[in-house]
């Protein structure tokens, strides 16, 4: 079972351990036109690394794209829509040997488009478009 904490939990971890790592794994599109969770007020930057591409292709280099920036210790927080593409990367990860490996169970824009009482950007994390 992957962990999962609340993004004000994220962000609160991600400011408190120094290598912990926000991963967003939506595709380039979504980064673009609904935007990306910023952490430059804390001294981070976003890793972004698609797991499903626009043409829905599972991008088969995730893992290893992770690989380049982080071990198998590395604090790894992974945010999508809703969380639940970042709930599949984690399990990825997982089953590659990670072994500290968080969803941010809300993601960035929350479970519906009506209910915009969760997710990232609901929450008043910083963001940026």
């Amino acid at each position: 079972m992957v962990q999962e904490v609340t993004p004000p939990d994220a962000y609160q971890k991600l400011k408190e351990v120094e290598d912990a790592i926000l991963i967003d794994c939506r595709n380039e599109k979504e980064w673009v036109s609904i935007g990306v969770p910023d952490l430059s007020s804390i001294g981070k930057t976003l890793l972004k690394i698609e797991l499903v591409r626009q043409d829905q292709s599972i991008n088969s280099q995730f893992v290893g794209q992770v690989e380049e920036y982080a071990t198998r210790e590395t604090p790894l927080y992974l945010i999508c829509k809703s969380g639940a593409r970042s709930a599949a990367a984690c399990q990825m990860l997982i089953r590659a040997g990670f072994n500290n490996v968080t969803n941010v169970a809300e993601g960035f824009e929350g479970q519906s488009q009506s209910d915009l009482s969760d997710g990232w950007k609901s929450h008043s994390l910083p963001w940026k478009r």
